[in-house]
């Protein structure tokens, strides 16, 4: 519900080794702009808990505060080019419904490996990190780690789905790996492209 769209998931090897990767397709020529409350509104619609909801909502308001204060305006004026499109809108609702599916009540996040130079975007060339995703991890206390990674390695998607589920930022001294999951990233990057949990 909310958008039409395809998932395709697969194992994918890297130099990590292998990882789940999960692709986002939709029909529709192009995205159309999307504002918070248009995105809000398809959450409205997805038949989820009103936890997840609530979590996905969590992220949608961090994204929004960080765009709006990059472009110096109000969070009601934020449209999203590349946030709102429907592989950012599936990103969000699928990491709060696999959160609640798995009972994840605690979220420890490292530090973000992110990359250098520049990126091309709909409002043209900007610096990495852009500014959403610097705004979010200042406003957040997320460390990002600078790699020789050309290109943008943390997306303010991401950064925003990492303050939202952020409960603790440190692993306690003791613990025990019951279960580990490994993403894989679609970019090419000369370290693995992945995200471990």
């Amino acid at each position: 519900a909310g958008v039409a769209c395809r998932l395709e998931v697969w194992q994918e090897e890297r130099g990590g080794g292998p990882g789940c990767r999960v692709e986002v397709s939709w029909e529709a020529e192009g995205q159309p702009l999307r504002h918070p409350a248009d995105i809000a509104a398809i959450f409205a619609a997805v038949p989820v808990s009103d936890r997840v909801r609530h979590k996905a909502l969590a992220v949608l308001e961090a994204l929004t505060l960080a765009e709006a204060e990059a472009h110096g305006i109000a969070p009601e004026e934020v449209h999203f080019h590349e946030v709102g499109a429907v592989d950012s809108i599936v990103d969000i609702i699928s990491v709060a419904v696999c959160m609640y599916d798995l009972g994840i009540t605690d979220v420890v996040v490292s530090s973000l490996a992110e990359g250098r130079g520049y990126v091309r975007c709909q409002h043209g060339v900007m610096p990495v990190p852009v500014p959403a995703t610097a705004n979010i991890a200042a406003s957040h206390g997320l460390e990002l780690k600078l790699t020789d990674n050309e290109g943008e390695m943390v997306t303010p998607t991401g950064a925003a789905i990492a303050a939202a589920l952020r409960t603790k930022d440190v692993l306690p001294e003791h613990y025990i790996i019951e279960k580990i999951g490994v993403g894989a990233g679609n970019k090419d990057f000369k370290n693995a492209n992945i995200l471990r949990a």
